[in-house]
């Protein structure tokens, strides 16, 4: 008996289906971009019970000729090539022969379509795992119809996420597609509510404006030019404006969704100087290039694509976009130099502590002369001459001045003497015969975290003006599975319309000035752990804590004063511990005889 066999057609497309059908964004996604490809000016999607139930998809495009219904949901069948040089140039979101054949195997599946000619639909339906065609009264239109996914292949819906995930992933398609095809009319229904109507022939930021909302479009750059045969357009954020992650991100290549690292690397390379490390820009770029020089067979649903020149592509949008910024950051030079001078007089600290050794002090050696210094010099002079106006003697003031002098230094305890932050990140400190160095972000955090795992019921407060924003579908979703733990953590919420969040209590550690960012990097890390295989609830929060704690810590960079420095110390004794919450070193020491044995003392 021989060992190798012709599987069965129907066998064989659930097992194509594992590749082309992930999840129920993908059917959505292949159905819609087949009415795209019709030439539909109206495309209809409906869900019932989040997807489980069923997917319609309906569309105004040109119809399917009935003498092609034979063909429809069989591999290798296709409008869209017919020859191998065509495979290499193809414009339409390609040729998916295993598409309709993988969703029908794996689905109750139906369609109905008539064109403009067409006297009668057609409708084909399955039955038993046979292809059923008949006649169908109906306008000229498709519909498809996609009920019970994965009903007969069982052991796939345990790959499957929750509902509200899926849903999430159903709606970012959808937007995503809308931008590009701006002038298509979508409609997206669920449970027969409507979640979006977007009309016909709006421009693309009208379109972005209708999904992210106004505090994301008034913040972006457009863009427009072309380059060696590629022409790149869309939309750039401001550098002002920057984001916890990267879903603001999207990117098109011949109007198809696409991933590209090397855009990707690009991108983030050109704003890198301009934007605050660790956080991201948010774009919507949409590139043209010869069909040819794009390989679109790298992913099994076109994903991801390679490029013939990716040297010449990655020049191009890092040249450009680079441009744009620092054009952009020139404009601004005046209100930069402005700024710098006035950050360089707020912080070039000259202090003692005292002042009696004002004009000595300095904690660099070839500094120039501070102008605040003469300034603070001419006011001494001119306190001395109100003082002997009065007949009181400047120097008994001074005496008096030194003899309470450690009351007021705030660099030197009985325990411990700062002196000074190095790299504004660093706390260096003089304790019982020892160097100690503390990394000003660990320490903090570690503090933070503590008090957190500390926290009282009343350790939240109000916001005196509440604040609101706008969320991806992701993290709405993100939100509203995590409900819970945001309350614990002290954070009081509602959702309004199409994705807008309002916050109205935040938890008493929290900074309060960029509540926003802080929330949307809490609401980051809640989605990376809620992969962890954790059984453990109490575990899992606090590894949620420990990175809740890390977004809202002072930060590397950070320039600290002597009065902060000296509190996160004061703080550390409460809640002292060798490391961070996540492991890593909170302070390095040096004994004074380690220091002597180093200089061979």
């Amino acid at each position: 008996m021989t060992k190798i066999i012709s599987l069965p057609k129907n066998l064989s497309n659930q097992i194509a289906a594992w590749e082309v059908v992930e999840r129920p964004s993908s059917v959505i996604k292949e159905l819609v971009e087949n009415a795209i490809d019709a030439k539909a000016t109206y495309i209809k999607v409906e869900i019932r019970e989040s997807w489980l139930k069923e997917i319609i998809v309906s569309d105004n495009g040109e119809g399917i000729q009935e003498e092609d219904f034979p063909l429809l949901a069989e591999k290798y069948s296709t409008s869209k090539i017919q020859s191998l040089e065509d495979l290499y140039n193809v414009e339409s979101f390609w040729f998916r022969w295993e598409a309709l054949a993988s969703i029908s195997s794996v689905s109750e599946f139906s369609l109905v379509s008539k064109t403009e000619q067409g006297n009668m639909g057609k409708k084909l339906f399955f039955e038993e795992d046979k292809k059923l065609i008949s006649d169908f009264p109906a306008e000229q239109w498709t519909k498809i119809r996609v009920k019970n996914l994965f009903y007969n292949t069982p052991a796939r819906l345990n790959y499957i996420k929750s509902e509200k995930t899926e849903y999430a992933h159903i709606l970012e398609f959808l937007q995503n597609i809308s931008i590009i095809y701006s002038h298509i009319w979508f409609t997206f229904i669920s449970d027969d509510k409507i979640i979006f109507n977007y009309g016909q022939k709006e421009d693309k930021k009208t379109r972005i404006y209708n999904i992210y909302w106004a505090s994301f479009v008034d913040s972006i750059l457009d863009i427009d030019f072309s380059f060696s045969g590629i022409h790149i357009e869309g939309f750039i954020s401001h550098p002002k404006k920057s984001f916890s992650n990267k879903n603001r991100q999207i990117l098109f290549v011949n109007k198809r969704i696409v991933k590209s690292p090397i855009i990707y690397k690009a991108i983030s390379d050109a704003y890198n100087r301009f934007i605050p490390h660790g956080s991201f820009p948010a774009y919507i770029l949409s590139l043209s290039l010869d069909p040819s020089s794009v390989d679109v067979n790298v992913h099994p649903r076109k994903m991801e694509i390679r490029f013939a020149d990716e040297q010449t592509l990655f020049r191009a949008v890092y040249n450009w976009i680079f441009w744009i910024l620092e054009k952009l950051s020139l404009e601004n030079k005046d209100e930069k130099d402005t700024f710098q001078e006035i950050s360089w007089k707020k912080e070039a600290h000259f202090h003692t502590g005292t002042g009696k050794n004002f004009n000595n002090y300095s904690p660099y050696k070839d500094i120039k002369i501070n102008p605040n210094q003469t300034k603070i010099q001419n006011g001494l002079d001119f306190t001395k001459t109100i003082l002997s106006s009065q007949n009181i003697s400047f120097e008994e003031v001074w005496q008096e001045w030194e003899k309470n002098e450690k009351d007021f230094d705030i660099k030197e305890t009985y325990l411990w003497r700062i002196i000074g932050q190095i790299f504004n990140s660093y706390i260096l400190l003089e304790w019982e015969k020892s160097l100690k160095i503390i990394d000003q972000h660990a320490l903090a955090e570690r503090i933070l975290y503590e008090k957190l795992l500390q926290k009282k019921e009343d350790s939240a407060q109000k916001l005196l003006f509440q604040t609101s924003f706008q969320l991806t579908p992701k993290e709405q979703t993100i939100l509203e599975e995590n409900k819970e733990t945001f309350e614990e953590m002290g954070f009081d919420f509602e959702f309004l319309s199409s994705g807008i969040v309002l916050l109205n209590q935040v938890p008493s550690f929290l900074e309060k000035e960029n509540i926003e960012q802080i929330f949307l990097w809490i609401i980051e890390d809640i989605a990376e752990y809620n992969s962890w295989k954790s059984t453990n609830l109490e575990e899992v929060k606090k590894k949620i804590l420990a990175f809740t704690a890390c977004r809202s810590a002072i930060k590397f960079w950070n320039r600290l004063s002597f009065f902060e420095m000296n509190k996160l110390i004061e703080e550390s004794q409460n809640f002292y511990s060798f490391t961070c919450p996540h492991g890593r070193p909170v302070i390095f020491e040096m004994s004074l005889e380690d220091l002597k044995n180093l200089f061979e003392r």
